[in-house]
């Protein structure tokens, strides 16, 4: 009955729209892929995508994509078995600023209405680092960068899930900022290779009326994990958004309880090859800022907010992975005032007390 009154006010929300839009019946689910690929990662996109579609098996849940690459205009994909249906073809836009993905997105959800919506945000990134650093926040288009913040403001529903298929998106002020838009997230905490999701392994799993999300990110591991060399080189976790807010308020009361100890940024554990290096893993930041006060609290918290964390030995064949608590944080930098003004302006600073670490 629920789903019967939810047809009809869709059929009444959309009948005045163009003859040519087509309302498509309600689904379960629609998840939805977005590519800012409009820039050196084309080919690894289109890879992806004919990855997407040797894995389609039909079950009834929508898979779309919207691509942008270079030299091409954008368009939306629906991934079906034999051949993908391109449904629309968009003039030249900008896939790195977020007005177009809010718009994007809207298309795909009038276009596909389901009961649940997931999410994968596939391009360039560098998490919570603000575009005018050029590093390559979210996306790449052209010159043009996307922030994280602006990023979660334009997302347009509640999504079951948003999965990163980027790099360095496992970061706690990133994810915090997408509190009330997703329950769960699936992130890498350092640089990704370029191959991106194992799509083909991966597609059945997305296509079940419920996702093993666990599964997913696990394939993602696995999949690299048996490689050799410096190929063999992954992080990833599967974070529970609803417990986000009380792992801050547990680093807040030590921040707010315990004097913190200055610490060598280079004794944390790493989780980036960027020269200057801004992302570390929390645990051990947490653990070397405060190492006499009780952590007991903090660490049971930290467990129920990640359920699910993995990672090679090494990382790019340049560094190793000792410690890996499945997210990532800023360690400031104090010759790096642009950064430390910009970090201030996160929800994460407030939240969790870092204000009284800076």
């Amino acid at each position: 009955m629920k789903k019967y009154f939810l047809y009809l006010f869709l059929i009444t929300l959309f009948s005045c729209e163009d003859d040519n839009e087509k309302l498509i019946t309600l689904a379960q689910k629609t998840i939805i892929v977005y590519m800012a690929a409009d820039n050196n990662l084309a080919n690894d996109a289109l890879l992806n995508i004919r990855q997407m579609q040797q894995g389609y098996r039909e079950t009834g849940i929508n898979f779309i994509v919207f691509i942008d690459v270079a030299n091409k205009p954008p368009y939306l994909l629906k991934i079906k078995e034999s051949a993908c249906d391109t449904i629309k073809t968009f003039p030249e836009l900008n896939s790195a600023d977020p007005q177009i993905l809010n718009s994007v997105l809207c298309e795909i959800i009038k276009r596909y209405p389901a009961d649940n919506y997931g999410l994968i945000m596939w391009s360039h990134a560098s998490s919570w680092l603000p575009a005018e650093a050029r590093l390559r926040s979210f996306s790449k288009d052209g010159n043009t960068e996307m922030n994280i913040p602006e990023m979660a403001k334009v997302l347009p529903v509640h999504f079951d899930f948003i999965a990163f298929d980027a790099c360095l998106m496992g970061s706690v002020e990133s994810i915090y900022e997408l509190c009330d838009k997703t329950d769960y997230v699936i992130a890498s905490s350092t640089e990704t290779i370029a191959d991106g999701f194992p799509y083909t392994q991966m597609m059945p799993e997305f296509l079940q009326k419920s996702i093993d999300l666990r599964k997913i990110a696990a394939m993602y591991f696995d999949f690299y994990n048996r490689k050799e060399n410096a190929e063999r080189s992954a992080t990833i976790a599967l974070i529970n958004i609803r417990e986000l807010d009380r792992l801050a308020m547990e680093i807040n009361k030590l921040t707010e309880e315990n004097e913190a100890q200055e610490i060598d940024r280079s004794s944390v554990q790493r989780l980036d090859v960027i020269v200057e290096q801004y992302h570390f893993d929390l645990q051990d930041f947490v653990n070397q800022l405060f190492p006499d006060a009780n952590k007991e609290n903090f660490v049971a918290q930290l467990n129920k907010t990640v359920l699910y964390k993995a990672h090679t030995p090494r990382l790019l064949g340049m560094y190793d992975i000792n410690i890996y608590c499945g997210l990532s944080c800023y360690v400031s930098l104090a010759d790096r005032q642009d950064l430390n003004a910009y970090y201030k302006t996160l929800k994460w600073y407030d939240k969790a007390g870092i204000f009284r670490l800076f």
